[in-house]
């Protein structure tokens, strides 16, 4: 089944890696990854769409040797939908959920791309949950909720 959302173009915004000299070589990463997602929707085109993802990951405190590397990257993609037959809501859904992981899945092979020439090699991002990363993002956006007096 073909999907109505189409992938118009993508940027990367910024790239910072550096290799954790303290990292021991396990093969299992047990380092943090934290995704900061962004949705917005075009003003004067509804069918357009922007999503930025900003994925930072490298060692917990607690375990500094766990992870290869230290890093942020970030990307953009602009996505068109081509379906009147959606309600807004189902089109919000296509871009957060297929967008992102379309999106994920490009930084994750560009990170892979800059590793595999670095000190420990190939690193790929680990699978995230982007609807929890999105969810999260909308209700820290929400007023606080006040008791009634």
């Amino acid at each position: 089944m073909n999907s109505p959302l189409r992938l118009d173009a993508y940027r990367i915004d910024r790239l910072l890696l550096e290799a954790n000299q303290e990292f021991d070589g396990r093969d299992e990463f047990t380092g943090t990854i934290d995704v900061d997602p962004e949705h917005l929707r075009h003003t004067e085109q509804e069918d357009a769409h922007q999503l930025t993802l900003t994925v930072s990951f490298g060692p917990v405190d607690d375990d500094p040797t766990g992870a290869p590397y230290t890093g942020e990257i970030v990307g953009r993609a602009f996505f068109h939908l081509g379906s009147e037959d959606l309600e807004q809501a189902e089109k919000t859904r296509l871009v957060i959920v297929n967008g992102g992981a379309i999106l994920y899945g490009l930084l994750r092979a560009q990170i892979a791309q800059v590793t595999a020439l670095s000190h420990f090699g190939t690193f790929l991002l680990p699978p995230v949950n982007l609807v929890e990363a999105f969810r999260a993002k909308w209700e820290a956006a929400q007023p606080p909720h006040q008791d009634p007096e």
